[in-house]
């Protein structure tokens, strides 16, 4: 029987009533020192978490564009470089 109760929680009680491990004191002592009120909203940080809390986070379509748009930014700077550049001194046509 004593092996049961030791897997037991003690009692904790407003009226002062001691449980089996020690006082409420030091309990009531714990959860007065806890924050009160809803967490603090965590604030994003760095471009990334900005960006995700912008527009990620809420749904809207504008990544499609800026991925469309770096895309065919990215593809010209390389069209440009392995291509284009060559033709402006027109010595290859």
């Amino acid at each position: 029987m004593s092996a049961i109760k030791s897997l037991l929680p003690p009692r904790i009680s407003v009226s002062g009533v001691t449980g089996a491990s020690g006082s409420t004191a030091a309990l009531s002592d714990l959860y007065s020192k806890l924050p009160k009120g809803p967490a603090p909203k965590i604030q994003p940080q760095g471009f990334l978490g900005r960006y995700y809390a912008r527009y990620i986070a809420t749904s809207s379509p504008a990544p499609i564009l800026h991925a469309t748009l770096a895309i065919g930014l990215i593809g010209y700077a390389f069209n440009y470089h392995f291509h284009l550049k060559h033709h402006k001194t027109k010595k290859h046509h």
